[in-house]
């Protein structure tokens, strides 16, 4: 009864002030009477020779205005710490996780009746995930008058740091399985951190927009606009909960690649269709789920394998056709700063991928180029990887073993070179005859850093030749820094190389 006068005297000293304040705006026309524009007014409206009907249209409107003024007044008026507990289960009903408000909430009128407060704390899990800088909570405007049980619409998290590590990740994917219909929840201007089991971050991303939208008939659908490893990604997933289906699309536009994914769970078993847009080449995989055993086909066969989920064992064969070099191993690919990030370094991933690469954009008289990367207790190695050059040598690489030292990646392995024939070898490379030199095999060990792409050679063998003169080149060679992609760089080096052995 106490909070319910107390409400009345509140609503009445706001309607007076309203009042005074209308009055003294009339007061205020009244004083400038004399003013020729505010004589056509009073003419208008306030003539009794022209009836009282325009007087009474005046003030109706007054006294709309002034209703619609107090009924959206309203909520700042309502019991603040109320308020705050009944956003705080309603967030819980709605989307199975947990905010703490730490700091008052403020009630704004523009640009929609809304609540707001600062660093609020979203915890999953009983784990604080993230703080947001400042949050809205968008009122729904039939409820003004239901003050204990205002209904909240949409919510809006303006610079969330999301701290997530592997145990947490499931948040985002809640959300999207959520049974909550016709409401908004947004992230914008956020980053999100991904942790080790050290806390350690892994790898970060910038989140312009992370827009979750749920619709009637249980149609939930996320929007998203990131930036992951400097590269710009368009996320969209739309969930079909009552038809039992997903379909997921990714584009990474500044490579030109474009991933769909359609998905469907109504049986025991999982199907779907993977297609894969990378720039004018287009791949469509099918694939199946069941007893945790993964089966999947590109519909050209020219990728096939079949995945163990537990243990979890990676079985594939893949096959790919005119692939740039350059690309693949460029610093913003996808590929590299995947094995930058470590993240498939993981003691419990095992398995075996073979590769086959058919016609090389960048390198022309290259071969088929053949090679198994093998995952065994947090190791990654290629294996297996060899090619033909010009039909005149077999380039054999063993062991070789990526690394990431000092942030930059690193292959480390042997390689050996078996010429087959090595004349026309010679005539390539146009190798004086004077320092063509027979030989059959080179043996030697490398190290190649990706990130600046020096060759270093280390452990040369050649049968026949001097080991202090190979001794000599390697010091030489391995003192200057030459990028082995260059194809004239490459010659250049061959040919001192020739002309040094010759002189043994």
């Amino acid at each position: 009864m106490f909070k319910k006068k107390l409400f009345y005297k509140k609503f009445t000293k706001l309607v007076l002030s309203i009042t005074d304040r209308i009055e003294s705006f009339f007061n205020l026309f009244r004083g400038w009477s004399i003013v020729k524009g505010w004589n056509i007014v009073k003419k208008k409206y306030f003539n009794a020779s022209r009836g009282t009907t325009k007087r009474n249209i005046f003030i109706g409107l007054i006294s709309i205005f002034l209703a619609i003024v107090v009924y959206f007044s309203l909520p700042s008026f309502y019991d603040k710490n109320k308020i705050k507990a009944h956003i705080e289960n309603q967030i819980l009903q709605r989307y199975n996780f947990e905010i703490e408000l730490n700091e008052n909430l403020q009630y704004n009128l523009f640009p929609k009746p809304n609540f707001s407060s600062k660093n609020i704390e979203i915890i999953y899990g009983n784990k604080i995930i993230s703080k947001s800088e400042n949050t809205r909570f968008f009122l729904s405007i039939s409820d003004f008058l239901n003050f204990d049980n205002i209904d909240t619409k949409n919510t809006i998290f303006k610079g969330t740091k999301f701290k997530i590590d592997k145990s947490k990740l499931n948040f985002f994917f809640d959300l999207l399985n959520n049974n909550t219909t016709n409401q908004n929840i947004d992230f914008i201007d956020s980053k999100f951190f991904y942790l080790d089991q050290y806390d350690e971050v892994i790898f970060l991303a910038d989140i312009k927009r992370l827009n979750y939208l749920f619709f009637e008939d249980f149609l939930n659908e996320v929007k998203t606009k990131l930036n992951v490893f400097n590269l710009p990604v368009n996320f969209l997933s739309r969930h079909d909960l009552t038809n039992k289906n997903i379909f997921t699309e990714i584009n990474l536009n500044s490579i030109k690649l474009k991933i769909e994914n359609n998905l469907n769970y109504k049986s025991n078993e999982i199907a779907g269709e993977l297609k894969l847009n990378f720039i004018n080449n287009r791949e469509t995989v099918n694939y199946n789920l069941k007893n945790k055993n993964l089966t999947y086909a590109a519909t050209d066969r020219n990728i096939k394998g079949e995945i163990n989920i537990k243990p979890f064992f990676l079985s594939s064969n893949l096959e790919f056709k005119n692939l740039q070099i350059k690309k693949i191993f460029d610093e913003d690919s996808i590929i590299v700063n995947l094995f930058k990030s470590e993240i498939l370094n993981n003691i419990n991933l095992n398995g075996k991928i073979s590769v086959i690469i058919n016609n090389l954009d960048d390198l022309k008289h290259v071969g088929a180029v053949k090679f198994d990367i093998q995952f065994e207790e947090g190791v990654i190695f290629i294996s297996n990887l060899n090619f033909i050059f010009k039909d005149s040598v077999i380039f054999n690489f063993r062991d070789v073993n990526l690394i990431v030292d000092n942030d930059q990646l690193k292959f480390i392995g042997d390689i050996i070179m078996d010429f087959k024939n090595m004349q026309n070898f010679y005539s390539y490379f146009q190798i004086k005859r004077n320092y063509r030199k027979n030989i059959d095999r080179i043996n030697s060990s490398f190290v190649f850093n990706l990130d600046n792409n020096l060759f270093e050679l280390n452990q040369l063998e050649i049968d026949g030749v001097n080991k202090e003169i190979l001794s000599q080149f390697l010091n030489d060679l391995n003192s200057k820094e030459k990028d082995f992609f260059n194809k004239v760089t490459i010659k250049n080096t061959i040919r001192d190389f020739f002309r040094v052995i010759s002189s043994g």
